[in-house]
């Protein structure tokens, strides 16, 4: 009730602001959460209050429920845990594998070391369709491409990307080295993505397919996943001179494939968004973040594709729609006045400096990964930034 209320329609929240519709049901369950209870119950208890915090920019409070709950996943030993039957036992893997996926996502975005590692001797999760099909009492399951385990599959690829940027931001790389595993990490997200089971393939019929099973939001977060996690890894390459004193004719093929992947991204979600029984779904917190670090791959596409009048046209209207949707999800999570305003500052360093804008330095790392928490001016020349409140103006004047 805490993270659904919001998109109620029920007359009982007539006058109450979306995004505090779910505060007393937030409040009643802190206080009804036993830490001394240790079950899975608990456990998923954990994981909905960290959602909830994080869906309020409450960072801290969100780090210790997700903490909690993967200490007490540990000491369950959920993926190794005796279980009555299948549906438990996949139960427990889900839970399992989610929290693998929430520890390098709320890690990255706080900054703070990761609790858990891909640990390959642990099953991953069965299929939807075979999971969905379970009955009470069933003992055996058979294994299949699902997409709960190509999500965790391409999390453990995504946790690498987060590696790579901060061994290159630190300068534990250098940039020979850096375009070389650049490369083979590129290959490894393609591999994946050749390799996925015909069902499971980014196609109309697919998502047709899970969204008639309810698992439309599912399908559409593993591959706006992808094509995001691809963009991370090329990112860096968008500086108009990565690294002075390296050329390779490799940084062009990168800056394509961040601006293919950012295409794709988009194209995904204006579709789900137009799908009728779709629209509802691809609104959890974590597409808005997604989509402020594509709409900076637009703004590089406007600024740098001068004479290119067909692509300028098509990264202004985009950006268009993209801040629509960010505005629109800003009506139910706290958390969007953050997102909105790290765009905002990343517009400010484009105007201010061109050229240092898309360089890979600390201050971009925590831009892209550190979505946690606010990120300051960056420190490029002297301009004064708008307010956030003023942030619809500072967008019509800047792309209409």
């Amino acid at each position: 009730m805490a993270l659904g209320a919001r998109f109620s329609g029920n007359c009982i929240f007539d006058g109450v602001d979306r995004r505090r519709r779910g505060d007393q049901y937030a409040e009643r369950a802190r206080k009804w959460l036993d830490l001394t209870d240790i079950s899975v119950a608990t456990i998923q208890a954990c994981i909905l209050l960290g959602t909830v915090s994080f869906s309020d920019s409450q960072t801290k409070s969100e780090s210790l429920y997700y903490s909690v709950a993967v200490r007490l996943a540990l000491i369950l030993d959920l993926p190794n845990r005796q279980c009555e039957d299948q549906v438990e036992r996949q139960v427990n893997l889900r839970i399992w594998w989610s929290l693998y996926m929430i520890d390098i996502w709320s890690s990255a975005g706080l900054n703070l070391p990761r609790q858990l590692d891909f640990v390959e001797s642990y099953p991953l999760p069965t299929s939807e369709d075979i999971f969905l099909s379970l009955q009470s009492g069933t003992m055996g399951a058979e294994d299949g491409p699902g997409l709960w385990s190509e999500m965790v599959i391409l999390a453990r690829i995504w946790a690498r990307i987060h590696n790579l940027n901060k061994a290159s931001v630190n300068s534990l790389i250098d940039y020979e080295s850096l375009t070389v595993a650049v490369g083979g990490l590129a290959e490894e997200l393609n591999d994946w993505s050749s390799n996925l089971h015909p069902s499971l393939r980014e196609t109309p019929e697919n998502l047709e397919r899970y969204n008639a099973l309810g698992l439309g939001n599912a399908f559409a977060a593993l591959h706006l996943g992808y094509h995001y996690y691809n963009e991370v890894l090329f990112y860096q390459f968008l500086a108009r001179n990565p690294d002075p004193e390296h050329t390779s004719p490799k940084i062009q093929t990168y800056r394509s494939q961040c601006d293919a992947h950012a295409l794709a991204f988009c194209t995904l979600l204006y579709t789900c968004r137009s799908t009728s029984t779709l629209k509802h779904q691809c609104q959890y917190v974590m597409v808005g973040h997604m989509l402020v670090v594509t709409s900076t791959v637009y703004i590089h596409m406007l600024l740098f594709s001068e004479d290119d009048e067909a692509k300028t046209r098509l990264a202004r209207r985009r950006l268009a729609q993209n801040f629509e949707i960010l505005t629109e999800l800003q009506t139910f999570w706290v958390t969007l006045d953050v997102a909105l305003s790290r765009l905002q500052v990343f517009h400010n360093a484009c105007r201010r400096s061109i050229d240092e804008s898309f360089r890979m330095d600390r201050w971009m790392l925590a831009f892209i990964l550190e979505h946690g928490s606010s990120v300051a001016e960056r420190p490029i020349g002297s301009d004064e930034g708008d307010s956030p409140g003023t942030l619809r103006n500072w967008f019509l004047r800047t792309f209409d």
